[in-house]
């Protein structure tokens, strides 16, 4: 690419970017995401110069995030170019130094945070289908750079695409100096962040310091690491597509949580069952989150090990939470149940509180044709001349224990639990049938030894489950 273009020359190339990846459709309003420094003013006048020819509207967007003392400068600069074109003009002023305290999150954290939900919130205001940021090719090299020296992943070193979802890039495939040939030919006026110049920053010292070393070694890096960077995204395009194909295999989305099937996960490659966790995470704490490779390792591992119960609290309000069988990811920690004591003074149907379990106690008439009819996993039989009403239903605690049909002596609820890999996120959703102080039946395991029916039993009391808890897990 040639370091001075013709006054045409960057219109073809944009054109070219806009039509080859299909940025734009006629109609279209674009959101131009604009700061006032020379890369966001250049996207300004070369899209307007093209508006008429893609028939698209433009708004200009600008976020003021009172760093600076000349900040309130740019703002006004932004506002009268869009008012010096003709183009409707968004802008706000925010705290960010106060916004990054509240969350606990870095300040530039905050700033790609806050920057996303505010030309996002533009785009839906105005109608817009599109955002239009001025990222441009030597943004794509210091990221690729950056991320490297941060051992990123390949989703990562893919650095800057052209597109990502409605935000587009139509500067990316020029250079700086290109960028600033034009605005100096054009006579265009911009501001510049003296900021920029501070190397303090790890990003402004990969530009300030390292590319210019790197330049006096290597004159003509650029084009070949850019090169590098798109056989990247090709490759991570690949992946990415071989892991969706995956997903809705691996993946059972709920309204407020994600279930994993943890053999098949673990059956699948890293580098496919890693971009599982990534979107997943992705879709619970929304885009503009940042997820390092710890997080998705750390889960990974955590599927893999025997352990059977783990629970960890991830970043941006979400929760890992594996247990025997089960795993999922969740906006909300897993609690032990809902602390509940209900009497039941006569037949009829009763739900249990925070569930889709219902109890049906029903009077039924004997003699019963087979003795032996007195339990099953669904449903259980006793003799309602020996047992009656009421009875009380409330979760189970530590320390409950149950004397089983057929045996003698006590045994802990817990042991009956554990025996049969029913995971801790169920067992509190599980009712204790209780007469009195004793336990007469735990839904789907137990009933006690006493109570029982026989060929001379007139009337029978019927406790049925509806949409049981399996021991597994899965409702049914």
């Amino acid at each position: 690419m040639r370091a001075i273009l013709s006054k045409s020359n960057h219109l073809n190339i944009v054109r070219q970017t806009l039509i080859s990846e299909n940025m734009i459709q006629p109609g279209d309003g674009v959101i131009l995401a604009v700061s006032g420094g020379p890369d966001s003013v250049a996207l300004t006048h070369i899209m307007f110069q093209l508006k008429e020819e893609f028939s698209c509207r433009l708004i200009i967007a600008h976020l003021d995030h009172c760093l600076r003392n000349e900040s309130g400068l740019d703002f006004e600069f932004v506002k009268a170019l869009a008012e010096s074109l003709g183009i409707a003009f968004s802008g706000k002023r925010v705290d960010l130094i106060k916004i990054a305290a509240q969350r606990k999150i870095s300040i530039e954290h905050a700033g790609r945070i806050v920057r996303y939900d505010f030309l996002e919130d533009t785009r839906a205001k105005f109608g817009a289908k599109k955002i239009a940021t001025a990222h441009n090719a030597d943004d794509v090299i210091e990221t690729l750079l950056f991320r490297l020296f941060q051992g990123s992943s390949l989703t990562g070193l893919s650095a800057i695409p052209l597109k990502r979802g409605n935000i587009i890039r139509p500067l990316l495939r020029l250079y700086k100096a290109q960028i600033l040939e034009f605005l100096t030919r054009e006579g265009k006026h911009y501001v510049v962040d003296q900021t920029n110049f501070n190397s303090e920053t790890d990003r402004n010292f990969v530009r300030n310091r390292v590319i210019p070393t790197v330049l006096e070694r290597f004159p003509n890096f650029r084009s070949p690491l850019l090169r590098t960077a798109r056989l990247i995204q090709e490759d991570e395009r690949y992946l990415a597509d071989m892991a969706r194909e995956f997903y809705p295999t691996v993946i059972d989305k709920r309204q407020d949580w994600f279930e994993i099937d943890i053999p098949k996960i673990n059956s699948l490659p890293l580098t496919i069952s890693s971009r599982i966790v990534r979107t997943v995470l992705f879709d619970l704490s929304g885009p503009h989150t940042r997820w390092t490779r710890f997080h998705i390792d750390l889960i990974l591992t955590e599927l893999k090990r025997p352990k059977p119960y783990v629970s960890l609290k991830l970043p941006f309000g979400l929760f890992f939470l594996k247990d025997y069988g089960a795993a999922r990811i969740s906006r909300f920690e897993e609690q032990a149940g809902f602390r509940y004591c209900l009497t039941v003074v006569g037949p009829g149907k009763i739900q249990i509180p925070g569930t889709e379990m219902w109890l049906d106690f029903r009077i039924v008439e004997g003699p019963m044709p087979d003795a032996e009819r007195g339990f099953q996993v669904d449903k259980v039989y006793f003799d309602a001349n020996s047992i009656t009403f009421p009875f009380e239903l409330r979760p189970f605690e530590p320390g409950d224990r149950i004397t089983p049909w057929g045996g003698n002596n006590p045994v802990k609820i817990k042991k009956l639990f554990i025996d049969s890999k029913t995971p801790r996120m169920n067992r509190y959703k599980l009712p204790m049938v209780f007469k009195g102080d004793s336990i007469v039946w735990v839904p789907g395991f137990r009933r006690c030894a006493g109570y029982g029916i026989d060929q001379s039993t007139k009337s029978i009391l019927e406790i049925s489950m509806l949409r049981e808890i399996l021991c597994s897990g899965s409702v049914v």
